[in-house]
């Protein structure tokens, strides 16, 4: 494949290049999220193939290491139809990677998860690692359709929920993501948290919220009561797929059925914007689904009520490209990086 990267007036368009790969597109291979993640240090390369290649438009995040030089990494990509076509494509990234002096490509191919996909990628010298994206298992939502139809999709329980919320003067509101909004988000996400997860700094939170919400790709949406706002929720799409980002709730005075609610007003604004898919963004894997000891069991049981069916992906893969400096990062970049994330930006994601 003759890979290159974007012209100007691609990059400009970049969004509608990605709606056409293989299955409508991933909201992680945005210019938005590119743009997010330069809060990280990444810089984003804009890769192409040549008309008649069949390689997607892909979104790389590159890297730059101390001593070991620069990673790629492709968010939840490449594309591709087939588990033959996505290997191609990782493959075809692999050697422009390491044209451009990149020691690792790491790769989140949204592949179903099987032993002859993953066998597939170890068989073609990637190396099974940790995940980036949460969503390595998730539950999607069908949101297509009517609107009944969608809500006939959720449990029985959840139905109620939302329509009680309702009637017990719940206020759901789409509202911008102003500076004062994104600190009551983020105060509810830091209340929310309280010790049980590390929260990235408010600002990654800022930048994320803000930079999708300026092209219409990104709401915010907070719930209230009488009391005042007690919880919030921060969703994103791209071509035919959304995804539940962020929620977060107040400890007290959060009324039954307000999470429910707040989700359907997000698959309502999904749906406005064309998705008919709606990830919501992590699950502990279907093995696990059940498991009280698992960190996301309570997230977990919290979507199943709407969609029982867990969906996993292949996994996270790396192709070392320069031996010895991908040994050496096995070894002790990954975790010296995250320390050092941490204490400069108090971000414990690099």
């Amino acid at each position: 494949m003759r890979l290159r990267f974007a012209h100007a007036a691609e990059v400009a368009h970049w969004d509608e290049l990605v709606e056409a790969a293989p299955g409508g597109g991933e909201v992680w291979q945005s210019a938005e999220y590119a743009e997010a993640k330069t809060f990280q240090n990444y810089s984003a390369r804009y890769v192409v193939g040549e008309p008649g290649d069949g390689f997607p438009a892909t979104l790389v995040l590159e890297k730059r290491v101390p001593v070991l030089g620069r990673f790629w990494y492709v968010p939840a990509g490449p594309a591709g139809r087939e588990t033959a076509d996505v290997l191609a494509h990782a493959q075809a990234l692999g050697e422009l990677a390491k044209r451009h002096g990149a020691f690792m490509l790491k790769v989140e191919p949204r592949l179903l998860r099987s032993d002859a996909a993953k066998a597939a990628f170890t068989g073609a010298g990637f190396q099974p690692t940790f995940r980036i994206l949460p969503n390595a298992s998730t539950i999607l939502l069908d949101i297509s359709g009517e609107e009944a139809e969608v809500m006939g999709r959720f449990s029985s329980s959840t139905r109620t929920k939302i329509r009680k919320a309702d009637k017990i003067g719940f206020t759901v509101e789409r509202v911008e993501a102003t500076e004062e909004n994104c600190r009551t988000m983020y105060a509810l996400l830091s209340e929310t948290g309280d010790e049980k997860f590390q929260l990235r700094p408010y600002a990654y939170y800022k930048k994320f919220w803000q930079t999708f919400a300026a092209t219409g790709r990104g709401q915010l949406v907070l719930g209230s009561t009488e009391s005042g706002v007690v919880c919030g929720m921060f969703g994103i799409v791209l071509g035919n797929t959304s995804c539940y980002k962020d929620g977060a709730s107040s400890k007290a005075g959060l009324p039954n059925g307000a999470m429910n609610r707040m989700q359907w007003e997000l698959l309502l604004w999904a749906r406005e914007h064309g998705a008919t898919v709606h990830d919501l963004c992590g699950a502990p894997p279907s093995e696990q689904i059940d498991d009280t000891e698992h960190a996301l069991y309570g997230v977990g049981q919290y979507k199943l009520r709407f969609n029982k069916e867990v969906t996993d992906y292949v996994g996270t893969f790396d192709l070392p490209l320069k031996g010895a400096a991908y040994a050496l990062w096995t070894r002790l970049g990954d975790r010296l990086a995250r320390r050092l994330s941490l204490a400069k930006r108090k971000d414990p994601y690099y």
